[in-house]
């Protein structure tokens, strides 16, 4: 059973390190990092150099927080490892804060059990009533930018704002579904972290390549790293492999986890020593999220434990 964990990263390389330590110390397991463009790779080459089986991707994209660069970064990671000749079982999308809580034995095993699987949930959002849900797909978003968490007093913000106010007219209309060449695809929901098969991987790849209405339109979407692939997956004969499927629409992004435990309150909650015990007793694979210096204690526990 060989695995590539496919991590996008941009901060934090102390973490990434211990984090492609622990996993990479198995040898059918991989770890691909893609980091963000806009990022010194100095420090993680430095803070990675040694680790066996450790593969940055040859190219990098700016990504930007809700913007459609993340699918390109995606894309390069899953890209790089299927043109490995490791031949992997399973590709395992992960993000920088993420960390394994079980061990490479039990993550192992746990995918020889369900082999076949995919680790990949959707909430069907196409014609939603939910404001929530419609949002994402019925406004214009401009995210590939650096001005997605600035405050609208900045002039720059103000203006990209003004403009997507402008070109969400041309959006309200919209009743989520993507109407392709091949086929409808009504838009799900979900978790950027997921788990797919090599089959998948190679079914997404392909469809990327062939697909450039569904492409156009999921540039200008809220957060399209929550929508893509599942909207991909969830429209396809791997629907069914899926650990669930044909699930009722259900609010918030923690009831659509696959493989990672997450506390989402108002944002992603730093989870710490105190967490230990709790996420110990979680069936999930990885945790998210964590930082060198706050989470020390319980990556401590978690490794010596594992």
């Amino acid at each position: 059973m060989r695995v590539a964990f496919l991590n996008l990263c941009h901060t934090d390389p102390e973490l990434v390190a211990r984090c492609a330590r622990r996993l990479c110390s198995d040898p059918d397991f991989d770890m691909y990092i893609h980091l963000d463009a806009k990022q010194d790779i100095a420090p993680f080459k430095t803070a990675l150099k040694g680790i066996e089986r450790l593969h940055f991707t040859p190219a990098r994209h700016k990504v930007y927080w809700g913007g459609y660069n993340a699918i390109h970064a995606c894309y390069e990671l899953l890209r790089t490892a299927l043109a490995s000749n490791r031949n992997y079982d399973y590709f395992v999308m992960m993000q920088n804060l993420d960390y394994p809580i079980k061990s490479n034995s039990q993550i192992k095993a746990f995918f020889e059990e369900n082999k076949g699987k995919e680790f990949l949930r959707g909430c069907p959002i196409a014609g939603t009533r939910d404001w929530e849900f419609a949002r994402k797909y019925k406004l214009y978003y401009m995210k590939d930018n650096p001005y997605g968490k600035a405050s609208n007093k900045n002039p720059v913000k103000l203006l990209i704002t003004l403009v997507s106010a402008f070109l969400s007219i041309t959006t309200r209309g919209f009743d989520g579904t993507i109407r392709e060449r091949d086929r409808d695809y009504p838009i799900y929901y979900g978790c950027a972290q997921w788990a797919v098969t090599r089959d998948c991987a190679e079914y997404l790849d392909k469809f990327e390549r062939t697909h450039p209405l569904f492409n156009k339109r999921m540039k200008i979407m809220q957060f399209p790293d929550e929508e893509y692939f599942h909207t991909v997956v969830h429209n396809s004969d791997f629907k069914t492999h899926c650990m669930k499927y044909d699930e009722p629409e259900q609010r918030w992004l923690v009831n659509w986890r696959n493989l990672t435990y997450f506390e989402f309150p108002k944002e992603v909650t730093v989870l710490t020593e105190k967490d230990y015990d709790k996420l110990i007793q979680q069936p999930d694979l990885f945790c998210r999220k964590v930082r060198s210096g706050v989470s020390d204690g319980l990556l401590d526990r978690l490794d010596g434990e594992i």
